[in-house]
């Protein structure tokens, strides 16, 4: 009479790792590629867009009794929460990425399943390849998450205290972001540099 609950989308593939939409795992390096290109151009427009809207509107309304980039002390309170917060940020993705990179070299190492030869970013990936990717995919997605947030904190601070100065950590925010965008041939090289 009383059922138990049962999730009503299982997933369609049991393989360990990062899971990509519908519950189904990249199957090659391209695929992997594409989804984490998708996710990242995603970031950053929501970044620029957020920065855009709040840097208009600090723009159309500005103070007359202070300047727009300001580094006194009176700015340097939000000035230290904004860039320090970017600063612990950029630092844990750093540590993240280091760490979970290694565990997933190291399970890739460890499996016995070959890797095709030559590899090619549609070349179909063996279970422990798709697991590596998916791995590479998550903690992408948290390097890139972990900078993203402080970039919107910068941009609130910024329309908090008409100071253009809290576009500094932004805009490395979003070169942070690009520069982990997972392409084929950086995905590539990290699952070679980990089988060897």
């Amino acid at each position: 009479m009383n059922d138990p609950a049962q999730n009503p989308y299982p997933a369609s593939s049991a393989t360990p790792g990062g899971l990509f939409p519908q519950g189904q795992s990249a199957g090659t390096i391209n695929a992997a590629a594409r989804v984490g290109t998708v996710i990242s151009l995603a970031l950053i427009s929501g970044v620029v867009t957020i920065t855009v809207i709040l840097a208009y509107l600090v723009f159309s309304n500005p103070p007359e009794d202070q300047q727009l980039l300001r580094f006194d002390a009176d700015a340097m309170l939000f000035l230290i929460i904004g860039y320090g917060i970017f600063v612990a940020a950029a630092g844990a993705a750093i540590v993240l990425r280091g760490i979970m990179k290694n565990q997933a070299a190291a399970q890739l190492r460890a499996s016995a399943e070959e890797l095709p030869r030559p590899l090619e970013g549609d070349s179909p990936l063996p279970p422990s390849g798709r697991a590596f990717v998916g791995t590479v995919a998550t903690y992408t997605l948290i390097g890139q998450a972990l900078v993203e947030g402080p970039a919107i904190i910068n941009a609130v601070l910024m329309f908090i205290d008409y100071n253009l100065a809290h576009l500094i950590p932004i805009v490395l925010a979003v070169l942070g972001i690009a520069l982990q965008i997972p392409t084929p041939g950086k995905i590539k090289a990290s699952m070679e540099d980990a089988k060897r």
